[in-house]
């Protein structure tokens, strides 16, 4: 999978590290801060289901170039963590979709909705964190001592 030349994973790798992280940023800021909630509205949610349909395009794209560079060992690490990514942003997508849902019900949340924003806080940190492992692998991978 190519781009103009280019590999695709190193294209498309750029929409995942970035665009998740942000979205767990603003995640947790709906979930804590009322003001966030009236100024992300539908945006929390949207980008989290646009990281998350990247992930399967960027694994795709990444495979294609380990089998392009002959599955080299040193990618092993990063391979597996990259695994990890779509599990984590399916959950930052569904929890932050289901947030957005009732919040529009229920401006101010209770019971229900502060289970809620305890679940978006903790896919929200398990999403960045698994992004940045696996970010910081494939740059080991390449930059780092093999």
């Amino acid at each position: 999978m190519t781009v103009n030349g280019l590999p695709a994973h190193v294209l498309l790798v750029h929409l995942v590290v970035v665009l998740l992280p942000l979205t767990a940023v603003a995640a947790v800021l709906v979930s804590v801060w009322p003001a966030a909630q009236r100024k992300l509205t539908f945006l929390v949610p949207l980008a989290a289901v646009v990281g998350m349909a990247a992930v399967p395009l960027t694994t795709a794209a990444g495979n294609a170039l380990a089998a392009h560079l002959g599955n080299p060992p040193f990618i092993a690490h990063h391979r597996s963590l990259g695994q990890q990514v779509l599990p984590w942003a399916a959950a930052l997508a569904v929890t932050t979709t289901a947030q957005w849902l009732y919040l529009r019900r229920q401006p101010r949340p209770q019971g229900p909705g502060r289970l809620l924003a305890v679940a978006v806080v903790v896919a929200a940190l398990g999403t960045a964190t698994v992004v940045a492992l696996t970010g910081e692998a494939g740059a080991r991978a390449v930059w780092g001592n093999r």
